[in-house]
């Protein structure tokens, strides 16, 4: 009988609650591109690319996916292998948020919800 861990649960609903808000985000950004931009250009800041922008609503829907997955716990395997894609969803994004931002210690934080995900997996029958 399959028995998923209660920190797998609990983080796969911490997931799916901040991918819902990076869906969102996602959304009304491409919405309202034109009414940020002037606001962006007065302090400097550049707008994503459209690039960035897919990967991530990408990101958004990957970790949504994951959440889901987490939750409903149909078999292990497949948990893995989207706690996998999840983990490296993050690990990419760090990496572009360094290369073009400069590495911060703060990143460290985004990897917390992943790990305790994967640990979740690990301790499920």
């Amino acid at each position: 009988m399959k028995r998923k861990s209660k920190l797998l649960n609990v983080v796969s609903i911490i997931i799916i609650v901040f991918a819902s808000l990076g869906i969102f985000s996602n959304i009304a950004l491409v919405a309202m591109f034109g009414a940020v931009e002037p606001y962006v250009e007065t302090y400097n800041i550049t707008m994503p690319t459209t690039g960035e922008m897919v990967f991530s609503f990408a990101f958004s829907i990957v970790q949504l996916a994951a959440g889901i997955m987490g939750v409903m716990y149909r078999s292990k395997k497949s948990v893995l292998i989207i706690g996998a894609l999840y983990c490296l969803f993050v690990f990419v994004n760090i990496v572009m948020s360094s290369v073009s931002l400069g590495f911060s210690f703060t990143y460290v934080f985004g990897l917390i919800l992943p790990v305790l995900y994967m640990w979740g997996w690990y301790q499920s029958e």
